[in-house]
């Protein structure tokens, strides 16, 4: 399965959040973007944590992952995920509020 590349900046908003927000106010844009900035900020932590917890005690000789590991993956995927929405209200809104 091919995966074509478009290099517009479209690429990374998603489409049902565009058409979920379409006839909000301004005003509940910035209120939904404020909170995934601090949810974001807080997923970042947790996967920084993670990773040092993943990593405290790591083996170039082991085989199978660990928990800590598979921990560090989730949470990191998690914080991916969110900063794709976050990216999207963020070019909905046309700026990034104060915090």
């Amino acid at each position: 399965m091919g995966y074509e590349r478009n290099d517009t900046a479209t690429d990374i908003d998603l489409r049902p959040i565009i058409g979920l927000l379409s006839n909000e106010p301004e005003q509940v844009v910035e209120i939904l973007t404020v909170g995934a900035i601090k949810k974001h900020r807080k997923l970042v932590d947790r996967a920084e944590r993670m990773f040092q917890v993943a990593h405290a005690g790591c083996r170039d000789d082991v085989k199978e992952p660990g928990d800590a590991h598979l921990a560090y993956l989730e949470a990191t995927i998690e914080m991916h995920a969110q900063m794709s929405a976050l990216t999207t209200l963020l070019n909905i809104l046309g700026r990034t509020p104060k915090v």
